[in-house]
């Protein structure tokens, strides 16, 4: 006589769990950001992400709206505009749960697509929920990730879909195609596209175009007179996005300007300069892709886009966290675990003590700063460029996969 047993998949209680920590922790981290909101600067980009919403259902004119008691006005493509309109129609506190809800849990996405294969295969699949919600929460305190979640920002939803889109395989449908879709969102991810050029990705270069021309051709469907005015003219106005001296400003564009403020050699020093950073982040970027190591490709790339624009606000650098993952795994391939774990903690350690805002700032006190202030003042910078002479010593021995092959 046999017996036969049935076994019950363990994956689906171990999923149900999965799914209700990340409910948990989505509802905690929820109710952390609109207090953060409420608190400090009442997610004030989320409420100009609403005005632009708000312009195009009642007026005025979209780039002539500005945000009351404040002044701030919408500077994104009309696109933008368009996707945040679900968010003027409802009341606020549910545009603020849904914002903050979807950008906490893009950031656990981020960290889910950093982390190497090598990792999550030491990791059960219950340990690997309790890893993510963990990072999640912890990195709430990264000055970048924080300034991100108070002012209501959009900076991780971006990253999110840039890294989950690229990361696929090349075979993989519309792969770039979301790329596109940021771009057409906010215009920052452009030197993105010069990766896809540089490996010979084609297909997601095609459709990360299309990606970018459906934005715009949505925009001149339902708002042509804004998208005419915003692409011949607001796109070329940096002085519409604030102050370019102001601390908060951690592009090269603000270093320069902190130091000549107005001067005429200003502005062709940027160029020059966002050049150079720009062509020795692209030959290693496309080093890192070309062995197959697709985030930190990305993420190197984001080094360029963070360099070389006009403005990064200090929430643009959200690209800490897989630049951050990237630094460890080249520590540890050429120097070994113990140093790798000591980078790991100097890089989130030092954007955690935000030392941009250690210094005076605002009212064009940046102007003045000496040169120990501008230190602190420009550590976003600082650890950006560490980061990648750390990463071009470390690419050294990486061999040519493949699977890079488009």
């Amino acid at each position: 006589m046999s017996t036969t047993t049935t076994t019950t998949p363990a994956s689906r209680p171990l999923d149900r769990r999965r799914m209700l920590l990340w409910i948990l922790a989505a509802a905690v981290l929820v109710a952390l950001g609109a207090w953060i909101g409420g608190k400090y600067h009442g997610m004030i980009d989320l409420r100009v992400y609403r005005l632009g919403g708000d312009a195009l259902l009642h007026g005025p004119a979209l780039y002539d709206a500005k945000l009351p008691g404040i002044g701030l006005p919408f500077t994104y493509p009309p696109f933008a505009a368009i996707a945040m309109v679900p968010l003027a129609i409802v009341p606020w506190g549910v545009a603020l749960v849904v914002w903050t809800t979807a950008s906490v849990l893009c950031l656990t996405l981020i960290w889910r697509a950093s982390l190497p294969k090598t990792f999550w295969s030491f990791v059960t699949l219950r340990k690997r929920t309790v890893v993510l919600v963990a990072l999640t929460i912890l990195s709430l305190v990264l000055e970048p990730v924080w300034a991100t979640i108070d002012f209501g920002q959009i900076n991780l939803m971006l990253v999110a879909m840039i890294v989950l889109d690229l990361i696929r395989p090349n075979d993989a449908r519309l792969r770039g195609f979301w790329l596109g879709v940021t771009i057409g969102i906010k215009l920052t991810p452009v030197p993105i596209l010069a990766l896809l050029v540089v490996t010979k990705q084609w297909k997601a270069l095609r459709n990360a175009l299309l990606g970018l021309l459906t934005t715009i051709a949505i925009g001149f469907a339902f708002a042509p007179k804004q998208s005419w005015r915003y692409w011949t003219e607001v796109v070329f106005d940096a002085n519409r996005v604030g102050g370019i001296a102001y601390s908060g400003n951690q592009s090269l564009n603000g270093f320069l300007h902190r130091l000549g403020n107005t001067a005429s050699w200003v502005q062709p020093t940027w160029f020059v300069a966002s050049v150079i950073v720009g062509l020795a982040v692209l030959w290693l970027a496309r080093k890192y892709w070309l062995a197959d190591e697709r985030v930190t490709a990305i993420a190197v790339m984001a080094l360029a886009v963070l360099f070389a624009s006009p403005i990064s606000w200090s929430h643009h650098w959200v690209w800490i966290i897989p630049l951050g993952i990237s630094l460890i795994r080249g520590v540890n391939r050429v120097w070994g675990l113990n140093p790798a774990v000591v980078a790991g903690v100097l890089w989130y350690g030092l954007f955690v003590l935000r030392s941009i805002w250690w210094v005076p700032y605002r009212d064009d006190r940046e102007l003045s700063w000496t040169f120990w202030q501008s230190i602190p003042g420009n550590s976003h910078l600082i650890l950006g460029l560490i980061a990648f002479i750390v990463l071009a010593i470390t690419s050294r021995g990486l061999t040519r996969s493949t699977s890079t092959e488009s």
